[in-house]
């Protein structure tokens, strides 16, 4: 509710300060300190009309393709508190992280590597294999020292990752360095009492199983080294048939996933539920769901078959991500017990 007062405070200032006898001062502290009941009043009809119109925003998605079925029965399972959230990069690029892409493409600026072979990387969707590539142009422990310096600060968290802490209060996954989410949990005051790294993963159940808040980070943090998952070497250690990390997807997997801010294309994460689903059968799985754009010109039936393979299955949206996910979560918690 804090990150939402900011907001609302933002709106009110949009005009600018009032000036008194030369003083500047902010319209929302001189509606909080002149009068009281009226700013909570003016904060509640703010509340309210912001919930209409995300609610409204979430029918328009819902009335796209196959949406609406769908999205009631996430809505049932997010209701029995069935959903763990898995978060990706496009959650934490509103409190001004870059993509993962655009990232390489600044360390791509200080190595010998040639332009064009990057670009064919990138374009084929080989991040891996790019941030490799990287990797071994640069002085030794340089490349990590870029990804220390760029996701390990903490910024002010913006946009709809401030709404997982109060819809989501049990565990989240992300195979995200920064530490965005739990700075938004701290801040609502629903800090994790767990983190789990990479191979420590494995102890979500036993976590879920005794109601502890738990933070799975799949790929370490941009603070060390240890279980931190970069470059393609590292991918296919971790991610080797049989190694832990497959062990681990295979784990959280158990339980329905809910994909937010994630690309889902050449993930490994994606690659290790096909052959999961593969192996196992997806009528002995759990099916995942996705809040997930649909760009202009893609191919939307192909998209929904490489995601049928992981038991993936979206809600496509095709307007401005944040817009759209802040719409989604709003309609989500539509008539649950929060």
């Amino acid at each position: 509710m804090d990150y939402l007062r900011e907001l609302f405070h933002e709106s009110l200032n949009e005009e600018g300060t009032v000036e008194v006898a030369g003083y500047p001062f902010y319209r929302d502290v001189i509606l909080r300190e002149l009068e009281s009941e009226g700013y909570r009043e003016a904060f509640n009809e703010w509340l309210e009309l912001r919930r209409e119109n995300n609610l409204a925003k979430a029918e328009e998605i819902l009335a796209k393709f196959d949406n609406r079925q769908r999205f009631k029965k996430i809505q049932e399972l997010y209701k029995r508190g069935a959903i763990i959230p898995f978060v990706g990069a496009g959650m934490s690029m509103p409190s001004g992280y870059p993509s993962w892409t655009a990232f390489l493409y600044d360390v791509l600026n200080d190595t010998n590597v040639q332009k064009n072979a990057f670009d064919t990387l990138i374009k084929n969707g080989e991040y891996e294999e790019a941030a490799q590539l990287l990797f071994d142009n640069l002085p030794h422990g340089t490349f990590l020292e870029r990804v220390e310096n760029t996701f390990d600060e903490v910024p002010r968290p913006s946009g709809p990752v401030q709404r997982l802490p109060a819809l989501f209060q049990n565990a989240v996954i992300t195979t995200n360095f920064d530490g965005v989410l739990k700075k938004c949990y701290d801040d609502a005051g629903f800090s994790f009492v767990e983190e789990l790294k990479g191979a420590e993963a494995k102890e979500l159940p036993k976590q879920l199983g005794q109601n502890r808040r738990a933070l799975v980070k799949l790929h370490g943090t941009a603070n060390t080294s240890r279980d931190r998952i970069l470059t393609k070497v590292e991918y296919d250690h971790h991610y080797a048939n049989g190694a832990t990390l497959k062990q681990v997807i295979e784990t959280i997997s158990n339980r329905t996933l809910l994909f937010l801010g994630c690309s889902l294309t050449t993930d490994r994460t994606i690659k290790c539920l096909v052959e999961i689903m593969r192996e196992k059968g997806a009528d002995n799985s759990p099916r995942h769901y996705a809040f997930l754009k649909i760009n202009e010109g893609e191919d939307r039936l192909a998209r929904r078959d490489e995601l049928a393979a992981a038991n993936i299955y979206p809600i496509w949206y095709t307007d401005d991500h944040d817009e759209c996910i802040e719409a989604l979560l709003e309609k989500l918690a539509e008539g649950a017990e929060l």
